[in-house]
């Protein structure tokens, strides 16, 4: 009872049209963002964090809540139409969105990536509200061990991004572990394979890679065919009926949007994990447990709804540990904790008993945020994919262009966009030799994370790697990595073996 009088005053606030008006703005500006190659929520709210100073505290956090969903979303738009991931959390979207809109459903991946991505949105604030003190508490538990155990669990879906040829999805996956060994050692503060420059003692960042794996070596690959196909798309595509997903594809879909809400939005409260080892782990765990696990890459509806699902959820996730505890479960809600402090709000255990007012507004916007991204896709979706129309060359040097800002405005070098191009043209040779990019992505993500909290986790525990992975959460986490990595050949041999029987 005390839960519903809760969030009724929390409408009652946002009842205010200036507060909804500022929440329409922080959705749209968000969307936009989110589909500008390379920038991400992050960037988005760093760049229009002034704009709310002076602002009424709920207006303003409004607003910069609005732009960090709308953003997760937003992402999807130029990973499903041009193969561009948005920011790093669409990069799984790409996989089986692309290929749709490549076989003329670009409509359907779209409208499908909103579906998801609001239902995972709308849930995980459901989950938010009952679960958020529960879960803070839990997330306090999580040792550099269980990161470690966790991060493991991710390392295992490379196994599903292998394609025909698991030989080249794992020489892929390998090379990705290099990269992210490239820098300052964590632990002992020592260069590694730098090579005398300042430059790579910082390491190499995870989105001029993806930006240049998944974006420039498109744009280049594409161009280099001769008798490549344009995505067209008819007026009658666009009618609400082709948007919305039949009931044969919601019946494929909400099994895995279901899954993977659940599991983004746990993911998005462990602080550093974030929405972009969500969607991995959404997308690994949907290919496992759909009927149509090997048509995944092909352009299979699924496999747009369940990253989806999941990057949304976690954002909101992420909210749980700032809000709760005044820890910040990713880049972008550490800005937020930093516009709470200079809106005179002290994020933590007090937050919702000593400001009720402000901190169930923001719990209702999301709920009215999810309403907005719903009817400004479905009005919208049109404005969106007249990018198909334009002019390959032109559209191809405006992306070009975008990433290329993107990958500078990061941390303002030079550097970055070079690490973006040089990516690009190692992208370009995977598609040259159908080796998938997918896995070396997601081990530079996780590669980094994983040995560190090793490492501090093997400090801590006197170098015992069994004081590790003895340790309750950590042993739990990696014995269903285990099942996760052995499942599917497991599975198969006993379907071997009984189909053997049966013939017998």
């Amino acid at each position: 009872m005390e839960l519903l009088h809760n969030l009724a005053t929390g409408f009652s606030v946002c009842a205010d049209p200036i507060v909804l008006l500022y929440c329409f703005i922080g959705v749209v500006c968000g969307v936009i963002i989110g589909a500008l190659p390379g920038l991400g929520p992050s960037t988005g709210i760093a760049i229009l964090l002034p704009l709310t100073y002076g602002m009424d505290p709920v207006a303003g956090i409004v607003m910069l809540a609005g732009i960090y969903y709308g953003a997760m979303y937003g992402g999807s738009i130029t990973a499903i139409l041009i193969n561009t991931p948005g920011d790093s959390a669409a990069v799984m979207t790409t996989l089986d969105g692309y290929p749709m809109a490549a076989k003329g459903r670009p409509a359907q991946a779209l409208g499908m990536a909103a579906y998801a991505s609001i239902i995972g949105g709308s849930v995980s604030v459901v989950i938010f509200m009952l679960l958020a003190p529960v879960i803070a508490k839990f997330a306090l538990a999580f040792s550099p061990a269980e990161y470690f155990a966790l991060m493991v669990m991710g390392l295992t879906s490379i196994a599903g991004m292998t394609g025909d040829d698991p030989f080249k999805g794992f020489v892929a996956a390998g090379l990705g572990l290099f990269v992210s060994t490239i820098g300052m050692d964590a632990v002992l503060g020592t260069q590694r394979f730098t090579f005398g420059s300042v430059q790579l003692m910082g390491g190499i960042d995870f989105i001029p890679v993806a930006m240049g794996l998944f974006g420039i070596a498109e744009i280049i690959y594409a161009s280099a065919q001769k008798d490549g196909k344009k995505i067209t798309i008819t007026r009658e595509e666009l009618r609400f009926r082709k948007m919305f997903p039949t009931r044969e594809e919601w019946g494929l879909c909400l099994p895995h949007i279901a899954r993977g809400t659940v599991l983004g939005f746990f993911v998005g409260v462990l602080p550093g994990a974030g929405a972009t080892i969500a969607s991995f782990l959404s997308y690994d765990l949907a290919k496992k447990t759909s009927k149509r696990g090997d048509q995944f890459g092909t352009g299979v509806i699924e496999g747009v709804a369940a990253p989806e699902c999941a990057n949304n959820a976690a954002s909101m996730g992420a909210m749980v540990p700032m809000l709760t505890l005044g820890v910040p479960g990713s880049g972008a809600t550490a800005i937020m904790m930093g516009a709470l402090l200079m809106f005179g709000m002290t994020p933590g255990p007090y937050l919702f008993d000593k400001n009720p007012e402000f901190a169930w507004g923001l719990v209702a916007s999301m709920y009215i945020g999810n309403i907005i991204l719903l009817l400004l896709v479905i009005s919208a979706l049109p404005l969106f994919v007249t990018i198909l129309k334009v002019r390959p060359g032109v559209l191809n040097g405006v992306v070009i262009g975008f990433i290329l800002m993107g990958s500078y405005a990061m941390n303002n070098r030079l550097f970055d966009v070079g690490v973006t191009l040089f990516f690009g043209a190692v992208g370009f040779f995977f598609k040259k030799l159908k080796v998938p990019a997918a896995p070396m992505v997601l081990a530079i993500v996780l590669g980094y994370i994983t040995e560190t909290n090793l490492r501090q986790a093997m400090i801590m525990n006197k170098g015992s790697f069994a004081a590790v992975i003895s340790r309750p959460i950590s042993a739990v986490i990696l014995i269903i990595a285990v099942l996760l990595a052995f499942g599917t050949p497991i599975k198969s041999f006993i379907a071997r073996l009984f189909a053997k029987k049966q013939a017998e």
